[in-house]
């Protein structure tokens, strides 16, 4: 029974730690049922590595089975990645991007999709191909921080 259950709790642990990575899915519909899911993963997945872990620990203690130290491993794993911001690696931003003035840039072509932001008379634009990988960029334009994304 406890075997069962160990088993069935990092089950659950390993979805919760990777729910979040579904909103990253280019194929799926963000619909909000989808983004409650993915929160709620995020949000349980800390805690239940820890009973999980607590669970693992008795279950070990009585008999030290390879299948007990696997899902040990498991569950040490995932309690390292609930605790990080895996989208933030998956989509970092762009660390040292180079501004030009349009005259000196010669690969945006006309058709090419442009964010543009001005402010204070200067302007900027972000060619969509750029921000497609990064999608998001750190700038300055004037004395504003600016985060365009994409």
């Amino acid at each position: 029974m406890l075997r069962m259950a160990t088993v069935l709790l990092v089950m659950a642990l390993a979805i919760a730690t990777f729910a979040p990575l579904l909103v990253a899915i280019p194929t799926l519909t963000q619909t909000p049922a989808l983004l409650a899911f993915a929160h709620a993963g995020a949000a349980c997945a800390p805690a239940l590595s820890l009973v999980a872990a607590a669970a693992l620990a008795i279950r070990l203690w009585r008999s030290r089975t390879w299948s007990g130290w696997v899902l040990l491993g498991v569950t040490l794993i995932c309690a390292w990645l609930s605790r990080v911001n895996m989208l933030e690696w998956m989509f970092s931003s762009a660390p040292d991007a180079q501004v030009a003035e349009a005259a000196q840039f010669h690969d945006v072509r006309d058709s090419d999709m442009v964010i543009g932001v001005i402010l204070g008379g200067q302007s900027r634009a972000y060619p969509v191909r750029y921000l497609a990988y990064h999608h998001m960029l750190n700038d300055r334009l004037g004395g504003t921080w600016l985060l365009p994304t994409y």
